[in-house]
């Protein structure tokens, strides 16, 4: 079996409220009715406060330290300017979550295999190996990324943990979720830009996986199965592209119904019926993504708790953002709960649905 015995969180330094992350952007231009949409829409995004590795964000144009020192912030950073960026500050990330992992420097000498997530950004040697020499792992630790892959792949890590822990009756797994996502920030006005660019902050997330119940949660956490459901009609819906100027994204306002038009089959599919769920974990990849997700289901929005939280304090940090929502929901674990079903989902490109199944033992 494998088991769910830690996981921990960081967010970069820099907090900003929503308000003054959507006055950045509205100061970028000088069109009365992008102004006017940018203040729409980041006052109906359900989020307060998100955090960057960039401190611009509250600074007078001639204090800028990223982005060009004017307010109309041309030109843009290029690809190499973000991805150095990236570099400088994924590790340190990364290892703030680490860190706090009770007990981390005893427990990381059994870790037998390391897996990294990320899609905000690459380099070489990467982000693996660089937490292996951070944290003196043994150098025989196996190592796997999960690169490019969105929103959902932490869920996709978790299920590659969860087969070596079934397979190797001594395996601990190091999962590590790390996404900068803020770098990605673009002068653009389109409705993809005006989501994304109110939507996404920093975070990191670290997960441990293991062959053997431990760990401090009130209950045993048993990770028992995962599903997949690929949405061929919203292949376009989410998606991005490298560019000289960062990525470029595709993030419709349809995603939201893509999800909720076919999250009650796939549950059906699977035999999972709403109500026989405890607790539930779902990326809050917008507030209408939840809403949406829970009248569907016919679940009571206070069931979502946890992710309609971490949304209002942290917006979306793609792959780390469903381990956040898993965190409070498994730290807030109670007696009673013994046995009871948690379900997670999270959604990514093409567009993707990806599902996982854990019980309190």
């Amino acid at each position: 079996m494998s088991y769910i015995t830690a996981i921990e969180t960081a967010v970069p330094d820099h907090c900003f409220s929503q308000e003054k992350l959507a006055s950045f952007y509205i100061n970028s231009t000088d069109d009365t009715v992008n102004k006017r949409k940018i203040k729409i829409v980041a006052g109906k995004t359900g989020i307060e406060r998100r955090y960057s590795v960039i401190s611009d964000f509250d600074k007078e144009p001639g204090d800028y330290t990223f982005f060009a020192g004017n307010a109309d912030l041309l030109p843009e950073p290029g690809l190499s300017q973000r991805m150095d960026l990236y570099r400088k500050n994924a590790t340190s990330l990364s290892l703030k979550a680490i860190q706090k992992i009770n007990d981390i420097d005893s427990i990381k000498t059994g870790i037998t295999h390391l897996i990294t997530v990320t899609c905000t950004g690459l380099f070489a040697p990467g982000l693996d190996i660089e937490l292996m020499r951070e944290l003196g792992l043994k150098n025989s630790v196996q190592r796997s990324s999960v690169n490019f892959m969105g929103c959902n792949a932490a869920v996709i890590a978790l299920k590659n943990a969860d087969a070596i822990c079934r397979n190797q009756p001594d395996a601990k797994v190091l999962v590590v979720c790390t996404e900068i996502c803020t770098i990605h920030f673009q002068k653009r006005y389109n409705d993809d830009y005006l989501l994304s660019n109110l939507l996404f902050g920093d975070g990191a997330a670290a997960v441990l996986v293991a062959s053997q119940p431990e760990g401090d949660f009130m209950h045993h956490v048993q990770i028992k199965d995962f599903n997949s459901m690929i949405l061929h009609n919203g292949y376009n819906d989410m998606a991005w592209q490298l560019s000289e100027t960062g990525f470029i994204m595709n993030l419709t306002s349809y995603v939201p119904d893509l999800i909720s038009g076919n999250i009650q089959s796939m549950l059906a599919s699977i035999g999972v019926k709403p109500g026989d769920v405890g607790h539930w974990a779902v990326h809050p990849g917008g507030k209408r993504i939840l809403d949406d997700f829970a009248a569907v289901l016919e679940i009571d929005r206070c069931m979502l708790k946890a992710s309609y939280e971490v949304l209002k304090n942290y917006g979306n940090m793609s792959s780390p953002t469903v381990l956040f929502v898993l965190k409070d929901v498994l730290g807030n674990a109670r007696l009673e709960d013994k046995g009871d079903k948690v379900f997670a989902a999270a959604f990514g490109p093409g567009l993707s649905i990806e599902t996982m199944q854990l019980s309190y033992v």
